[in-house]
């Protein structure tokens, strides 16, 4: 199990392009647990689950979190540590 602090996190998501983010909006994203990567995107949180474990990652490894649909930029949604 990798596991990143929160601060760590929170400094590379934050980082994050947000070109890049606008291609999820309205998705949830698995993001790798140090907010490097996104491991995955989906729809629903569930079918998120099940591409996380099919690329190999541990869902305890990921940050789960919705990206909001916005035309004026993207913001942190509400993520959920598994």
């Amino acid at each position: 199990m990798k596991v990143a602090t929160t601060k760590v996190y929170r400094q590379n998501r934050a980082r994050f392009p947000a070109e890049t983010l606008r291609q999820y909006g309205g998705q949830w994203v698995a993001f790798s647990a140090d907010g490097r990567r996104i491991v995955a995107g989906a729809e629903t949180i569930g079918q998120l689950s099940e591409r996380v474990v099919a690329v190999r990652e541990d869902l305890q490894d990921v940050v789960m979190e919705k990206i909001e649909a916005e035309t004026d930029g993207i913001q942190m949604g509400g993520a959920a540590l598994l």
